[in-house]
């Protein structure tokens, strides 16, 4: 283990530095067949770059990516970043107004997009206040209906174009806006530095980071904090070579691991629960991975190590204020979170503010030994900043309890968002589309326990009066204009919502409400809804 660099070495710049003077032809990046030595990344990265710079990109400039797992997103993020300007990823399942929503709100007047969500473009472009270039990835032909309101150009264009002159980031400029969901609003713009994002990456300070030697894969979304930091960005700094795969597939994984000899991975719970409950297979152990960490921790994770032979560590984060927890497979306790992480202060209080007790719920608070090691704020949102960070402490809206050896135990959300298949989701936003069905009066979301250790969603509807509703009619209505993960599983009818004397809807009544009372479960039906869409 060695310390983390100072702070203003904490850089995307500074870490492709450090690899191409250290390790230059070792391979970095392994994605569709194709090979990148950590050289040929950078350039390619810096063509990027200048064919942003050509488009009229400016450093500090946001540039929103719509991007799958690829070769071709690892390097449009780094080149964006490497440029001075600042990435906007959005999640690949938003659609409608989750869509412009980000758009708008980033002030972004440069997205890039795959072929296939071009579509989704040009269905909100009405609605587009600041876009003006569209870049294509894949066949350009798939916008041709948007060229009279945006310039469109293809990927390979801006590929094309002369390396950017190196030039080195600034530590407090801002490196990202990561969209996360709200719970009375819509989703918000997490500013985030790039100290903030090269301390997340980073395991210079951790129990377990990957070695040089260490072959890396990366199956969650690259839009998503764990894949693009925890996963490509932390193999840059450790300099090994980043495996990334399109996605997670319970049934093609262990093949995966062993086809390219991988020996370190993350995994979200569901994920591991996935894998937990798939048939035992006598050559389970028999694989290639060393060690995988773990967020949450599988039920089961000592059966887990067992079965497959691996090592297994943990950790807390959130994009406000970073990894702050680590949890080492020599010490690791089930249902942990981790213990603090150097250069963090963690506390758990009650609503007074006090520190409570070993075993008792509260809120987790955390304040960083510099400032920019943690978000600069929510876009656009100065009150809402205001309320989560106060006197340097960011307030998480997590509940935790501790013991008496310092290891941290998620316990619940204090706030009304939900967690599905490693997404945020804002209840509000889900009811803002189903309450967009014309038989729907109002309706109330709420997470109910899943067994894949995150969140299933409910819905609470109250009918219109004298309406009916056809539970299947309903669901086709919210796939076609929400992500797919944010479908509810659950429809409960009820009469009306509970509510308190200021007629706030009393969601905690709704969890407790007795799951299989007037509940209709679409999975028990035998509709399934993926990233493709509804299937029965």
């Amino acid at each position: 283990m060695c310390e983390l660099p100072p702070i203003s070495k904490r850089t995307l710049s500074s870490a492709f530095d450090k690899a191409l003077k250290t390790c230059p032809d070792n391979i970095a990046h392994v994605a569709g067949g194709d090979a990148w030595t950590f050289a040929q990344s950078y350039e390619h990265a810096m063509r990027i770059a200048g064919g942003l710079h050509q488009l009229g990109a400016q450093r500090q400039q946001t540039i929103a990516l719509m991007l799958d797992n690829s070769m071709d997103a690892m390097h449009v993020w780094t080149g964006i970043t490497l440029g001075g300007a600042i990435e906007v990823p959005i999640n690949t399942a938003h659609k409608g107004h989750f869509l412009s929503h980000v758009l708008n709100d980033a002030q972004t007047s440069i997205a890039i997009v795959e072929d296939t969500y071009a579509e989704r473009v040009e269905r909100v472009a009405e609605e587009l206040t600041n876009l003006r270039t569209l870049v294509v990835r894949g066949d350009i032909s798939a916008a041709d209906r948007l060229r009279e309101r945006f310039r469109v150009i293809g990927l390979d264009e801006v590929v094309s174009a002369d390396p950017l002159e190196s030039r080195p980031n600034r530590h407090d400029d801002l490196i990202a806006y990561m969209y996360t969901s709200g719970t009375t609003g819509m989703s918000k713009g997490v500013e985030i530095s790039h100290v903030h994002a090269y301390t997340y990456s980073s395991r210079e300070d951790g129990p377990r980071g990957p070695s040089p030697s260490d072959r890396v894969l990366v199956t969650l979304p690259m839009f998503h904090l764990a894949g693009q930091w925890v996963g490509c960005y932390q193999s840059l700094i450790h300099q090994n070579t980043c495996v990334i795969e399109p996605g997670f597939s319970a049934s093609k994984f262990w093949s995966v691991v062993r086809e390219n000899k991988i020996t370190y991975t993350t995994l979200l719970g569901a994920m591991a629960e996935i894998l937990q409950q798939q048939p035992p297979q006598a050559d389970d152990a028999d694989n290639p991975l060393k060690y995988a960490t773990m967020h949450p921790l599988a039920s089961d994770v000592l059966g887990f190590a067992e079965r497959f032979g691996i090592e297994i560590g943990t950790g807390y984060g959130m994009s406000e204020i970073g990894g702050v927890m680590t949890g080492s497979w020599e010490s690791l306790q089930p249902g942990e979170a981790g213990r603090a992480r150097d250069g963090y202060q963690l506390r758990v209080v009650d609503p007074a503010g006090a520190d409570v007790q070993p075993d008792e719920v509260g809120e987790l608070w955390v304040k960083p030994d510099d400032p920019l090691m943690v978000m600069n704020g929510y876009h656009n949102l100065p009150d809402k900043t205001a309320d989560t960070i106060v006197d340097g402490w960011v307030h998480t809206g997590d509940a935790f309890k501790t013991d008496d050896d310092g290891h941290f135990y998620f316990v619940d959300r204090m706030k009304d968002a939900l967690r599905r298949r490693g997404e945020n989701i804002s209840s509000f936003e889900v009811e803002k589309v189903i309450n967009e069905y014309p038989q729907v009066y109002e309706s109330a979301v709420v997470a109910v326990p899943s067994d894949l250790t995150e969140d299933d969603i409910k819905a609470v509807i109250v009918t219109r009066e004298g309406q009916s509703i056809d539970p299947v009619e309903l669901i086709e209505f919210l796939v076609d204009r929400m992500p797919y993960f944010m479908v509810p599983r659950y429809l409960q009818f009820a009469s009306s919502l509970p509510r308190t004397p200021t007629q706030k809807v009393q969601k905690h009544l709704l969890r407790d409400a007795d799951a299989n009372q007037d509940v209709w479960d679409r999975e028990a039906a035998g509709i399934t809804i993926t990233r493709e869409g509804r299937r029965a």
